[in-house]
């Protein structure tokens, strides 16, 4: 849910997304972004996507990424 709604308000409706769960391993992170990127970029906009240095700048990709974690109890722990 959360996923759509960040989708709608980012680009506005009608929404039209593809919704996906990728676990990369860690060494593979970085990569994965780098090709979300580059497959959903617009070509006028590509310079302003991506992890920003300035603490005051907000990263921004053409894509809406949520991280998900299971909660300690049901991974055995």
């Amino acid at each position: 849910m959360r996923t759509y709604i960040d989708g709608v308000l980012r680009f506005g409706i009608p929404p039209k997304f593809f919704l996906g769960i990728i676990e990369p391993g860690k060494k593979f992170e970085q990569k994965i972004k780098d090709n979300l990127t580059t497959a959903f970029a617009e070509a006028h906009l590509k310079d302003m996507y991506g992890a920003k240095e300035d603490a005051n700048d907000e990263d921004f990709f053409p894509y809406v990424m949520n991280e998900l974690t299971s909660p300690s109890f049901l991974m055995g722990k």
